[in-house]
């Protein structure tokens, strides 16, 4: 593998939210719906995790990642039919309480042919894309965690197909992230975050991964 890019990156959020966004995978075809159209997960524990992903145009990849010992890094690795593709490299440092900088590093094989700059500004280009992403979704954990249970609480008004107001939550059951979307012509309230959907009539999470809500 050759480097062929780097990117520097502050962040207004801490090293550990960094870290705690990269662990999640599941926010990848919601978050990132302009990159990613679908996430199956083949293992995950504490120090990275590993899944099927499929790209917008429908190419199908494995991404593997696996956290520093120290917890604030990790490296990012892609593979098409089993053979590795790419990679990022990626250390965190704490610039405040609530910020840090990431510095990636990207490597490809060395094949022949290739255009380094080309396929590097390809990566930077990427990456800062997804962290620009990435960005307001660990500034809204940092948040929901120092609001506690309150937010949960706050409710506001949204209209059903019929015209039926109904009250919903301000932040999702899930993480305490924005439900920041309407309900659809069925009633259903789809999180633009991790994809979780809620009945907005009943508050139930219909996808089942969560308890949604009571008015």
């Amino acid at each position: 593998m050759i480097e062929v890019g780097q990117l520097e990156r502050d962040v207004g959020a801490s090293a550990k939210r960094a870290i705690e966004d990269e662990l999640d995978w599941e926010h990848l075809p919601h978050t990132h719906r302009t990159t990613f159209s679908a996430v199956s997960l083949i293992h995950s524990d504490r120090n990275g995790w590993e899944a099927d992903v499929i790209l917008v145009d429908g190419t199908p990849m494995r991404m593997k990642v696996t956290l520093d010992e120290d917890r604030l890094g990790y490296t990012n690795a892609t593979f098409s039919e089993g053979t590795e593709n790419g990679r990022a490299v990626c250390r965190i440092s704490e610039t405040g309480s609530d910020s840090c900088r990431m510095s990636l590093r990207f490597f490809v094989p060395d094949i022949s042919g290739l255009d380094r700059e080309g396929v590097g500004a390809f990566y930077v280009d990427l990456f800062g894309r997804l962290i620009d992403e990435d960005e307001p979704k660990m500034i809204y954990t940092t948040e929901a965690l120092k609001a506690g249970g309150a937010a949960h609480k706050q409710r506001r008004k949204a209209a059903l197909a019929d015209g039926t107001m109904v009250r919903v939550p301000v932040v999702c059951p899930h993480q305490g992230l924005p439900l920041n979307c309407e309900p659809d012509a069925s009633g259903i309230m789809t999180c633009p975050w991790h994809g979780y959907q809620f009945d907005a009539r009943s508050g139930e999470c219909v996808s089942g991964q969560v308890k949604g809500w009571r008015s």
